[in-house]
């Protein structure tokens, strides 16, 4: 997309998106989290960056799946892209739209709201500037975009690298920290935390700059001290020697904004929950042993565990876990890639989160891990590995399907268990796959394929790189 003085007032557009079939209005909004419609079952949508619009290849689509009681309805569906009405901009080659998706109530009018990145968008004569879009929830569906200012619209700068969405301020209102890179040498990137609300017409709150010393820092969000605020785990590459080695911090909300109050171990990836339902949220670090971060890694990976308390995460409490790990399914291998997924939740309703680790390497097809929390935390017990050849789970395990490449935990049919979405990038190469996992079990399990969703099959292993819900 170019985006030009001209399209400013495309961001102000609310029509509405038109979804394959129209949801009825409720009521009332659920306020849930995920719940783009407001009709009290969690949504989920799926990346889809790789995907062709009017004919320009990777110019990139979002396809929003709603749920029902019976999980996300492939039938209930909105495909997103630069050209639906009332989103800013044009859908151009290699734009990328939909490379990065959250969600959050940003307006705060009980619908949750779905923010896309395009880190390759071009602004004005800046190449891969990078463009941030809200896309408003509401009672048909989401509806009307805006784009969030991008505060140096740079060459290569890749506003909407990545996007975490949470009340890091403890004011209610949610705010959005981005990844970008910016014009200094000695520190290139930069996260930009902007502050709610945030408004149709565009206005936001403050805007503050971090330098967090690490290359392409991936963001997630979550509330490890227990307090109001939420915190933020940045993981991405340390930019020292010859060879940038995987890394991680932790940046504590506070009602200034963040402060970074913490380097944590080795990782490229995150997720935070209450592991141990102590009142702190957990961190889980995965260092799925990428020969390309990590060259000296003969392990298939493994994720480190860093239990939380008052003052953010804990400097005694932490533990590190392989496949080789007694009580874990299987065992390591080189490439299994074991932690380059990870996703927390309730799965089984006895209020501990629960943890579910994929490794799309694993075996080569890919495998899913689900360890369950407890009063001391993660535990082995009863853990279990679910592959396409796991009884229930459908499909077959075949090379290069990448099972377990993205994961995503929310209740989506709303039964009080949190269920699992997950993607196999590689499935049916290039298109990709998602499964519904309810409960994270084969039991009742069902996945449908791009086409199922509009969308064409010509994914290039892009179908579901992010999820939202």
């Amino acid at each position: 997309m170019r985006t030009r003085t001209s399209l400013l007032a495309a961001a102000l557009l609310t029509a509405a998106l038109t979804p394959l079939t129209t949801t009825p209005a409720s009521a009332a909004p659920s306020g849930l989290q995920g719940d783009f419609n407001g009709d009290g079952y969690r949504d989920v949508a799926i990346a889809a960056p790789a995907a062709a619009v009017s004919g320009k290849a990777w110019a990139g689509q979002v396809a929003v799946v709603y749920g029902t009681a019976s999980g996300p309805d492939p039938a209930k569906r909105t495909v997103i892209s630069q050209n639906t009405a009332g989103i800013p901009g044009t859908a151009e080659k290699d734009d990328q739209f939909g490379d990065q998706v959250a969600a959050a109530d940003l307006n705060r009018d009980g619908y949750c709201d779905l923010i896309v990145g395009a880190q390759y968008e071009k602004a004005g004569e800046q190449e891969h500037a990078g463009t941030v879009v809200v896309v408003w929830g509401s009672a048909s569906g989401l509806s009307g975009g805006t784009t969030v200012k991008n505060p140096q619209p740079l060459y290569g700068s890749y506003f909407g690298l990545s996007i975490a969405a949470a009340d890091f301020t403890g004011d209610g209102k949610p705010d959005l920290a981005i990844s970008a890179q910016s014009d200094s040498g000695t520190s290139p990137y930069r996260i930009r935390l902007i502050r709610g609300p945030f408004t149709k017409s565009g206005t936001t709150g403050a805007v503050s700059s971090y330098a967090p010393g690490i290359d392409r820092p991936l963001l997630t969000a979550g509330r490890v001290s227990g307090d109001t605020k939420a915190d933020l785990v940045v993981t991405g590459l340390k930019p020292t020697g010859d060879q940038p080695l995987a890394t991680a911090a932790y940046y504590r909300g506070t009602s200034s904004g963040l402060s970074k109050a913490a380097s944590l171990r080795t990782a490229s990836t995150a997720a935070i929950g209450d592991l141990d339902k102590d009142g702190y949220g957990d961190i889980v670090l995965g260092n799925p042993a990428d020969p390309d971060t990590e060259p000296s890694a003969s392990t298939g990976g493994k994720i480190h565990v860093i239990y939380g308390t008052g003052s953010g995460p804990s400097s005694t409490r932490r533990v590190s876990l392989t496949q080789n790990t007694a009580g874990v399914p299987d065992s390591s291998a080189y490439g299994d890639e074991f932690g380059r997924a990870l996703a927390i939740g309730d799965f089984d309703k006895n209020g501990y989160g629960d943890l579910a680790v994929g490794a799309p390497g694993d075996a080569d097809p890919g495998s899913i891990t689900l360890l369950k929390g407890s009063s001391s935390g993660l535990t082995t017990t009863g853990a279990v590995r679910l592959t396409q050849d796991s009884a229930g789970v459908p499909g077959t395990n075949e090379w290069g399907d990448g099972f377990g490449a993205t994961l995503l935990a929310s209740d989506v049919n709303r039964d009080g268990r949190a269920d699992l979405t997950a993607i196999g990038v590689g499935e049916n190469s290039p298109a990709g796959a998602a499964w519904f996992l309810p409960k994270a079990a084969a039991t009742g399990s069902f996945t449908f394929s791009p086409t199922k969703l509009g969308l064409s099959t010509a994914q290039g292993g892009a179908f579901g790189v992010d999820l939202a819900g």
